[in-house]
């Protein structure tokens, strides 16, 4: 059985518990609050460099949080991302942190990351911004082809008769 598979089955295995448990008349699983940063590491000011973003999320409630899944947003289409094979915390216990790392390739447009954590029994939360904008270079290079281009179209205008 292939890893995502077995991590699937126990995924559906603690949702289906997780269900069971509070209709048999347990006392359900309490709410919780979690806390989400995120940090990137490697240079990622040029496309297609490839970076890391990490993900720390902490459990700041008083009772376990359950099924924790953190995904990345805002990210352009044309940037590239390989999440680990299973995004998925199953349990962490209050004052506990767990990291989750992304691995990304930036494409030519500029953005502002963010992630967003939703768990079991916890609100959703979203972590810092991060802006990765385009090099100053480029935009150098893009205001210099602009001014010649208009240079170029208003001189064109003045030979033209009137």
């Amino acid at each position: 059985m292939k890893q995502t598979q077995k991590g699937a089955v126990l995924l559906c295995m603690l949702l289906f518990f997780a269900v069971i448990v509070p209709l048999a008349g347990a006392d359900p699983i309490p709410q919780t609050h979690l806390f989400l940063s995120l940090d990137t590491q490697w240079e990622h000011t040029n496309p297609g460099d490839i970076f890391v973003v990490r993900a720390d999320v902490k459990n700041i409630g008083d009772s376990t949080a359950f099924l924790i899944q953190v995904h990345l947003q805002d990210i352009p289409d044309d940037w590239t991302i390989q999440e680990s094979s299973f995004p998925w915390i199953l349990a962490l216990e209050p004052g506990q942190t767990k990291p989750l790392f992304f691995v990304v390739e930036r494409g030519p447009t500029d953005a502002t990351i963010y992630a967003e954590a939703e768990a079991y029994n916890a609100p959703v939360v979203i972590s810092n911004t991060i802006p990765i904008p385009v090099e100053l270079v480029v935009i150098g290079v893009l205001c210099l082809v602009g001014s010649v281009l208009f240079y170029r179209e208003a001189a064109y205008r003045k030979k033209l008769p009137r």
